[in-house]
This record gives C-alpha cells, structure tokens and sequence, in this order.
C-alpha cells in the first residue's frame, strides 16, 4: 500500500511537471505570435506572468524534496525524481528567455525588424517545436524520440549563425543603428538558447530511462 502510494505521487508530480511544460509552449506561442505581429501588449503580459512559473518550479521542488525525503525511493524512481528537478528548472529558464526577448522586442524599432524577421520566426518555431518534441518523449518515456532533437538544435545553431552574419553585412545598407542590432542579435541568441535547454530536456529524458548522461550536442 506505501510503495502504490507512492507511485501515485509520483505520477501526479510527473503530470504537474507536463502542465508545467504546456503552460511554457503556450507562454512560447503567444510570444511567437506577438513577436510577427509586433504586438506589445502581448509583450508586456508576457514578462508580467513570468512569476506564475517560477511559482510552479518552487511548488514541484518543494514536492519532490519532500517524496524524496519521507520515501527515500531509489534506483528507477529517485532517477524519475532527479528528472523532474532537472527539468523544472530547464522549463523556467526557458520562460525566464521568452521574457528575455519580450524585452528586447519591446526596445526594437519596427523598420528595424522588418528585414530579420523571418529568419528569427524560423529559428524561434523550430526551438518551440523542440520543446514540444522533448516534452512528449518525457510524457512517454520515448528515447529514440528523444535522441532526434539534436538534429533540430543543428537547424537553429546553423540559422543563428547565418542571423549574426546578416546583422554584420546588411544592417547598414537597411540604415540599422547599432543599438538595434544589438537587440536583434540579443534575441536571436536567446532563442538559441531555448533550442539548447530543449535539448538538455531530452537529455534528461534519456538519462531517465536508461540511467546514463549523453550529449546531444
């Protein structure tokens, strides 16, 4: 009856970790949106509830110390624990990006955008995309799902590169001010950033089925 209690939790907090994870996806998307429509408000909003997930990262934290410290599990089911951590954290540090380019987004000159845009829209649904493959290959425990990701982090480092080249060889020609293309290099490494951390949780998927650390990038 202890040990069937105990997986019961487990499964809740592993489902709290996957809402946990949709409400960044949903964070991810309506950035996504605001960024190609230029919408501000949407911007504003966003950086204003970046509280709501830090909140839940502390709650799951709060909750797996304590199953770690009244069950003492080990093996299989600690790995599952350690996992939740790992990836809790990872999921605030990708809103705490997204708030990052809301920033940054608000500061930029829309002229200024306007000949970026689609290459920093590329690379930014390829990282949310990321973040929605590694998060099901979580909620399925799915390593060879989870060992394709790196493919898709190539994508959005080879993109960032070509972004700063461009910045370096056009933003004059477009009468870009340096302050600008400063901003527009800040967001194109944050969303680089994101791909990363999408990658670190499906590293985290995989060190959780099979007990092993492995680099995908």
């Amino acid at each position: 009856m202890v040990v069937r209690n105990f997986h019961f939790q487990l499964d809740d907090i592993k489902k709290e970790l996957l809402d946990m994870g949709k409400q960044v996806q949903k964070i991810l998307d309506e950035l996504i949106k605001a960024f190609s429509l230029f919408d501000n408000k949407v911007m504003e909003a966003i950086i204003i509830n970046d509280v709501f997930i830090n909140q839940k990262e502390l709650e799951l934290h709060d909750k797996v110390t304590i199953l770690i410290s009244t069950q003492q599990p080990v093996a299989t089911d600690l790995r599952k624990l350690i996992v939740v951590l790992k990836i809790s954290s990872d999921l605030e540090r990708v809103a705490d990006l997204a708030v990052d380019i809301a920033k940054q987004s608000k500061r930029l000159i829309k002229e200024c955008l306007i000949p970026y845009q689609d290459k920093l829209l590329t690379m930014f649904v390829l990282a949310q995309d990321m973040i929605q493959r590694s998060l099901h290959s979580f909620e399925l425990s799915d390593l060879l799902y989870a060992q394709k990701i790196a493919v898709l982090d190539d994508k959005v480092d080879f993109l960032y590169g070509e972004l700063i080249k461009d910045l370096f060889n056009t933003s004059k020609q477009h009468g870009i001010e340096v302050g600008q293309v400063t901003q527009l290099a800040f967001i194109g490494r944050y969303i680089e950033r994101i791909a990363d951390y999408a990658t670190n949780l499906a590293e985290w998927v995989i060190y959780e089925v099979n007990g092993k650390h492995f680099d995908l990038n």
